[in-house]
């Protein structure tokens, strides 16, 4: 009988060290400051805006657009005719 008392209180001794362990490792540390940045790097010349072929790409890319559309509202209309047509001729 004493020696199974012995035995769980170390086993209870051993399990609560653990823990202790467990939450000594877990404690937070600051982080580290950031690397400072030089001034010349941090504002950087900005890049001259070009418009003009934006807005080109833009209107081509309209006109493509509508153009598609055009060819698509051609061919449906193309084949309702064809099914129209194929209707009248039973």
């Amino acid at each position: 009988m004493g020696m199974k008392k012995i035995v769980t209180l170390a086993s209870v001794g051993v399990f609560l060290l653990s823990l202790q362990g467990a939450s000594l490792a877990q404690e937070k540390e600051k982080a580290p400051a950031p690397p400072a940045v030089p001034p010349a790097v941090e504002k950087a010349p900005a890049a001259p805006e070009v418009k003009a072929p934006a807005a080109a790409a833009k209107e081509e890319a309209k006109a493509t657009k509508k153009g598609k559309k055009a060819e698509k509202k051609k061919a449906k209309k193309a084949k309702a005719k064809k099914k129209k047509k194929a209707k009248a001729e039973e």
